[in-house]
């Protein structure tokens, strides 16, 4: 290990890190608690930072504004606890560096055994101020995101050897999403309300607002390409972008292995689109529609 370069990435990551925790701090629906364990954070890695300018010397200057760029967008897209989840793995391997340093320089050992102390009090305050109500009712929206991929994408493939043009696979989709969501979101308040584990309305409302958004993705290519097999393709660019967000966000809140996760739910996915392609074909056939060129 080179202590000095080592040193001064440490400088720049704790002065990153302390503008990233008051920006997080900063952000809409962040509550009290959080908001208030995050500017104490960042209070910490300021100290930290003043520690390690004091051997390497300034090193402000090296902080990335794309990576907070990127940090940013994780917060809107995928919400602050599975960022947090992302800083924790990052604040582990700090601290095995840390502790690297800590045997190599017995003279900064006291101090840096401080850093670490912090680090892994951050850990713990993070996730115990976390209450973010999509992380609650995870189990609820990957069901609706999931139950609509699987049911939607089969009938959008089953629609090329059934349907002459995009309108009619469109509308049906669409109508089977909606008529579809309502039930999903019956049935989601049904077995909350039996297993007494969540507020079953909001656990209702959660499926049915996670499968009609799937649906309303799903079928706006039909609305707006006139070529069935454009308009299908565009569909499946669409399917496999959720099925990436939905499955990145529940590997990490689970500590999983999103390529694993992933492959899974698209071979699913695809697997039932393949099988009602051929229903929808031989059907086609049988009830003499043209299927798509």
């Amino acid at each position: 290990m080179d202590i000095d370069s080592t040193v001064r990435e440490m400088c720049i990551d704790e002065y990153f890190s302390y503008h990233l925790y008051r920006s997080l701090a900063g952000k809409p629906f962040v509550g009290k608690n959080l908001r208030e364990t995050l500017l104490k954070a960042s209070e910490d890695e300021y100290r930290h930072y003043l520690f390690w300018r004091s051997i390497v010397g300034e090193c402000s200057s090296s902080i990335s504004m794309f990576k907070m760029f990127i940090y940013t967008v994780m917060f809107y897209l995928f919400g602050l606890t599975a960022l947090l989840k992302i800083l924790e793995a990052k604040e582990r391997s700090a601290k095995a560096i840390y502790k690297e340093i800590a045997k190599l320089k017995h003279e900064l050992k006291e101090e840096v055994e401080r850093i670490i102390l912090d680090e892994e009090k951050h850990e713990k305050e993070f996730l115990s101020s976390i209450d973010e109500g999509r992380v609650r009712y995870i189990g609820a929206i990957t069901l609706g995101i999931s139950d609509a991929l699987i049911e939607l994408t089969g009938i959008y493939t089953g629609s090329l050897g059934a349907f002459e043009n995009t309108l009619s696979a469109g509308l049906t989709g669409l109508l089977a999403g909606i008529a579809a969501s309502i039930s999903m979101g019956i049935a989601s308040y049904t077995q909350a309300k039996n297993e007494g584990r969540a507020n079953p309305g909001l656990a209702a409302i959660y499926t049915l607002l996670a499968y009609i958004s799937v649906a309303l993705l799903l079928a706006t290519p039909y609305f707006i390409i006139n070529n069935l097999i454009k308009a299908f393709i565009a569909m499946v660019v669409i399917a496999l972008a959720i099925v990436s967000y939905l499955t990145f966000y529940v590997a990490i809140l689970h500590n999983r292995s999103y390529i694993k996760e992933f492959g899974e739910t698209a071979i699913m996915i695809f697997g039932v689109s393949i099988l009602l392609y051929i229903l929808g074909s031989t059907l086609g056939k049988i009830l003499g529609i043209k299927p798509a060129d």
